[in-house]
């Protein structure tokens, strides 16, 4: 989505991944499902059906490059994938909040790069 959240975090992916999940874990975010090979992580619904996603790409040796995607679903559908009904978070929002939050605190605690 182009509202997601990019940057070059000063840690392997695995790492950046294993951070995210005992942060949001720590802020009593439940999270759904996280890969750590894959470097992917995405929460459980929170703040009514607001949701998180997290990449960390390999960039050069020693760094990821981040994506944090903060969304929700606006209403329930039977008929479609539960992913076709999400729309990006609003500015503002809980779920766009929780996502600057953890953007911050990844590049505070591990180191950000700027090309």
């Amino acid at each position: 989505m182009p509202e997601a959240l990019h940057a070059v975090i000063n840690a392997p992916p695995e790492r950046v991944t294993r951070f995210a999940d005992s942060l949001l874990r720590a802020d009593t975010i439940r999270v759904r499902f996280v890969n750590l090979r894959d470097a992917f992580l995405e929460t459980n619904a929170f703040a009514g059906t607001h949701r998180l996603r997290l990449w960390a790409d390999p960039d050069v040796p020693g760094k990821a490059r981040v994506t944090i995607e903060a969304v929700y679903r606006p209403s329930e559908d039977p008929s479609r994938t539960r992913r076709d009904l999400e729309r990006a978070a609003a500015p503002g929002s809980a779920g766009q909040l929780r996502a600057e939050q953890l953007f911050a605190a990844l590049k505070d605690k591990l180191g950000v790069t700027t090309y």
